[in-house]
């Protein structure tokens, strides 16, 4: 009886876990927080715990306002979303009035916790931008007659963080932070006008809702779960992807971080073999066939936001490391298709390598 017992506690436990984690994106945060700690990175300096964790503090801030403002915003749309049938604002279990004022709490919030940092007008001016084009964004991306557009404004947004954060802390961003800005900013437009808005495509269809695809002429295929990708639409994915990649190779070739040679050739190969890997998913992303493509966009969204945090690996300060590889451990678990990416690249590798153990223990001058 005490062992179902505790069964059902650890259920129930793991049931507010998803429903929070759901609400809140905690899964999300990482990707958040990625920017501006790389543009800590930038500064080259030591961060104290305080600084660290009153920057994580900023940091969430500016993630719970993004992700509730925009629930309330597109609750009309997630409502017909299967996806979402079981987040608690879809199912009344909050009212949206009072996630809407979680939401405007977040960027005053954000001014006592800047002071303490020690940041002045730019710092405030910079992050209150970013707050701006995030609602700019949650209000009308959905809406624009160019979607293109309204994806680069959140790119944005998310890009104010990492310009933020030498303002904050007495610096003027360096040619690394721009670079870190940029990515982003073009990293938006391919996960959420191409990824994103892919896999929703068929509901946003149906509400009538503004995207990339649709734009560009993507449409769902009876009984398929994945969408026809017009050409039009593959190219414009191209040109993103060629874009970031760039970025990749300029921040190597200019090398602002003084790396060594022994430094520099391991770091191009970490970047270049992410790159390498984005690319060769490439078609399967913009050419899609279930079940591949479903799992082929996601790991190149892993592999291409990771590629860039690899060339600050040996430059950043062991605070930054180890709190991105915190933040990275957290979110993992909670994403629901991190098992089955686990799986899928295990099976991928096995793949190729077994073919060649095959020949080798075939081969009789290897015996």
């Amino acid at each position: 009886m005490a062992a179902k017992r505790d069964a059902l506690a650890a259920g129930r436990f793991a049931d507010h876990l998803r429903e929070a984690d759901q609400f809140f994106r905690i899964h999300y945060f990482v990707f958040t927080a990625f920017w501006p700690l790389l543009a800590a990175a930038t500064l080259g300096r030591d961060f104290t715990l305080g600084e660290i964790l009153t920057l994580l503090a900023v940091i969430l801030c500016f993630h719970v306002y993004t992700y509730l403002l925009n629930d309330v915003i597109d609750l009309p749309i997630d409502r017909t979303q299967p996806r979402r049938q079981r987040d608690l604002l879809v199912r009344g279990v909050i009212r949206p009035s009072h996630v809407l004022l979680i939401a405007l709490i977040q960027p005053v919030m954000t001014l006592p916790l800047t002071m303490w940092l020690g940041g002045s007008w730019p710092a405030h001016t910079t992050l209150a931008a970013g707050f701006a084009f995030m609602a700019a964004y949650n209000l009308w991306g959905k809406h624009c007659p160019f979607p293109p557009l309204t994806d680069a404004v959140q790119g944005l947004a998310w890009a104010s963080l990492p310009v933020y954060v030498p303002q904050v802390f007495g610096s003027e961003p360096n040619m690394l932070t721009w670079m870190v800005a940029a990515f982003v900013v073009v990293f938006t437009m391919f996960f959420n006008g191409i990824h994103g808005s892919l896999r929703d495509l068929e509901n946003d269809l149906a509400t009538g809702a503004h995207t990339a695809p649709i734009l560009f002429g993507a449409r769902p295929v009876p009984g398929r779960s994945a969408p026809y990708v017009s050409p039009a639409l593959r190219a414009y994915a191209w040109s993103l992807l060629i874009v970031l990649v760039t970025i990749n190779t300029v921040v190597m070739i200019r090398n602002d971080f003084g790396y060594g040679p022994v430094v520099w050739l391991a770091t191009a190969v970490a970047v270049g073999t992410l790159s390498a890997f984005s690319i060769a998913l490439q078609p399967h992303v913009v050419r899609p066939v279930a079940p591949v493509w479903d799992r082929a966009y996601r790991l190149q969204l892993y592999l291409v936001m990771m590629s860039l945090p690899f060339a600050f690996f040996a430059y950043a300060s062991v605070e930054v490391l180890i709190t991105l590889t915190v933040l990275t451990f957290i979110s993992i678990p909670l994403f629901d298709s991190s098992s089955t990416l686990l799986r899928w690249v295990w099976h991928a590798v096995r793949s190729a390598v077994w073919p060649i153990s095959r020949r080798i223990s075939a081969d009789p001058h290897t015996r």
